[in-house]
């Protein structure tokens, strides 16, 4: 994993169907409104957009999101997630966009992105991300999503022909000292290569020695320690 960003598939076919469905709907119900009305970036001239505005549908995709996420080991680790805010659903459409912003320090410390469209259902419409001093373009598989750290200069392409959807939130880490995350972080690798032999201690003091305990001690210490409250 690119420790920049972390890309992964997040939704099974089964999530997607169900989805695919509640924004059918929603387009039915014509249960949209202009993206200027919310903003979590620079302001509202930044973007050209419409966004879900219909709770119960929202509520009903977020949830699809979520209960992948609490399955998404990786990203509670690269994150230290605390909690996340719900998703935005949003649809571009052709000649839409969004400038180059960053988001408001308040949304949150990572962003993702949850791409609901396959890549030929349109063109353009590519998440630009800026690092290491130039534009990676970002269109990944329906189904895919992409966290990345919330201060990270970004924007999306114009729409050339078709229909991008995606759903975007925001998370909090409950670890705020980058350094001693990253730390947290490779505690966690360290310990996926570790065969977990603990249950076969009987005292304490051969428990106390073994590897894969001291390391997921130290992992509990941190966030002890470090925790936000």
């Amino acid at each position: 994993m690119n420790k920049q960003y972390y890309i992964r598939k997040l939704l099974s076919s089964e999530q997607l169907n169900s989805i695919d469905n509640l924004i059918k709907n929603a387009n039915e119900t014509d249960s949209w409104q202009s993206g200027l009305n919310s903003t979590n970036g620079m302001g509202t001239y930044n973007k050209k957009n419409y966004e879900l505005s219909d709770l119960n549908i929202t509520g009903d995709i977020n949830s699809l999101i979520m209960n992948s996420l609490d399955s998404d080991p990786e990203f509670i680790s690269y994150t230290c997630a605390k909690n996340s805010s719900l998703n935005i659903v949003s649809k571009t459409i052709s000649g839409g966009y969004y400038k180059p912003h960053l988001d408001f320090w308040t949304c949150g410390d990572y962003s993702t992105t949850v791409f609901l469209s396959n890549p030929e259902e349109y063109s353009g419409g590519e998440l630009c991300l800026f690092l290491n001093d130039e534009e990676k373009k970002i269109k990944l598989d329906k189904g895919y999503a992409i966290t990345y750290p919330t201060g990270i200069l970004h924007r999306v392409n114009r729409v050339i022909s078709g229909v991008r959807y995606v759903s975007v939130f925001w998370t909090k880490t409950s670890i705020q000292d980058d350094f001693i995350r990253e730390v947290y972080y490779e505690l966690t690798k360290a310990l996926k290569s570790i065969e977990k032999k603990s249950i076969h201690h009987i005292t304490c003091d051969s428990l106390n020695n073994d590897t894969y305990f001291i390391l997921d001690n130290l992992k509990n210490q941190i966030l002890r320690k470090y925790s936000s409250q």
